[in-house]
């Protein structure tokens, strides 16, 4: 049953980061298609275009991240059962060799440990892929109402 429970998490885990890998690689194609579009005055609708499915694909990926990680979650408990089983003691914190257990008692550990500073706070891998999400998105976004202002003004 470990060994089942296992090679879920891994198989959707090792999904999650390269679906991601392909959205930055599809990103960037993208993203340098509309810079390319801004150069030439014929193509410059295309940037509408382009903007508005940069939008639209982080919106897509956002979607499916948050299915891998509904998914590498339910893994993730399965596994902190299967630890729970093994009944290893330690004081008021799990042990070190309940892997999954003692990572989710370090994690809350660390985001109740706030800072002012940016790089001194802790910040998942859900919260940094929302991020990157966000901003390009709204990057296509603001990029498509770009390229509109200029066909338009032409």
């Amino acid at each position: 049953m470990q060994l089942y429970a296992w090679d879920y998490f891994r198989l959707h885990s090792s999904q999650r980061l390269t679906t991601f890998h392909f959205y930055l690689v599809i990103s960037t194609v993208i993203g340098t298609g509309y810079l390319m579009s801004l150069k030439g005055d014929i193509i410059s609708p295309l940037g509408i275009i382009l903007g508005l499915l940069l939008s639209f694909l982080s919106f897509i990926f956002w979607k499916l991240d948050i299915r891998n990680m509904q998914m590498i979650k339910n893994a993730e408990d399965s596994l902190k059962y299967l630890e729970r089983q093994l009944n290893l003691k330690k004081d008021s914190e799990p042990h070190i060799l309940q892997i999954f257990c003692y990572e989710e008692y370090q994690t809350e550990r660390l985001k109740q440990s706030k800072s002012f500073w940016p790089w001194r706070t802790y910040y998942s891998y859900s919260a940094c892929f929302n991020l990157v999400f966000i901003i390009v998105g709204f990057l296509g976004f603001v990029g498509a109402i770009y390229s509109m202002t200029l066909t338009l003004a032409q």
